[in-house]
């Protein structure tokens, strides 16, 4: 129980980098910042002092037949496009610097809202799983692979928010099961009935959203993206590589 709560804790604590405008920010509420903004209006976050931002995720949403564009800035210096469709697409944007505004910008004739818009300030410092050496990974046990599975979440979420995702159930079962991995006492007999029937339900979650992600393209024309979803899988094959399962039994 107490490794089930320190889990709990380093889960929310590794969201201390995140800055999320729906809460508001700096003294502002969020209708500052999520809100429908037209031919030239911008919306802008102004740090107190100059911030390392490592990206930037923004939802929004057409308000008009005609596609909108739009544009984002970091101190003046234009970072990313928007091209937004009458629907919520997502837009993952890589900062890497220190910054004192960003700045949202409608161009002429637009006209699109804000939904979400996220900023994340701690420095990313994911490693690939999938280039390590198998005999590293052979090693690993159900808890290093809940840890795993929780560091390829969280750099999803960066990219995708993943609470608003359509795959957000599948995702809260995953990240529900990595915890309590994550958790797991190691010193438990790897063999064990309880540790088998663990590492079956991790598996058989990433099956399901493995068949559920490599349908969509936001996932697979993303190169940040498929790096993770090939992580993901090859956690996958390393549990079933090591308590022979039966693919078609998961």
């Amino acid at each position: 129980m107490k490794k089930l709560i320190l889990a709990s804790f380093l889960a929310i604590s590794s969201m201390a980098g995140l800055i999320d405008l729906k809460d508001g920010f700096n003294g502002q509420s969020k209708r500052h910042f999520l809100k429908t903004i037209k031919n030239g209006d911008s919306v802008r976050v102004n740090f107190s002092r100059p911030q390392y931002v490592e990206s930037i995720l923004i939802s929004a949403t057409g308000k008009q037949r005609a596609y909108s564009f739009g544009k984002v800035y970091a101190d003046g210096v234009e970072i990313a496009t928007l091209g937004v469709p009458g629907r919520d697409p997502i837009y993952p944007i890589i900062v890497r610097g220190r910054v004192s505004q960003i700045t949202v910008f409608a161009t002429e004739g637009s006209k699109f809202s804000i939904d979400n818009f996220k900023i994340y300030t701690a420095n990313s410092s994911y490693s690939s799983y999938s280039s390590r050496p198998y005999s590293q990974r052979s090693e690993y046990g159900i808890s290093e692979w809940g840890e795993e599975v929780l560091a390829i979440m969280f750099e999803l979420d960066r990219l995708f928010d993943l609470s608003v995702s359509r795959e957000k159930e599948q995702f809260t079962n995953l990240k529900k099961t990595a915890m309590r991995l994550a958790a797991s006492e190691k010193v438990r007999e790897v063999r064990s009935f309880k540790t088998y029937k663990k590492a079956k339900q991790l598996a058989a979650i990433i099956q399901e959203l493995d068949q559920l992600l490599l349908d969509r393209d936001i996932f697979i024309f993303n190169f940040h993206a498929d790096r993770l979803l090939i992580d993901l899988l090859t956690i996958k094959e390393d549990i079933v590589e090591e308590y022979d399962f039966e693919m078609e039994s998961l």
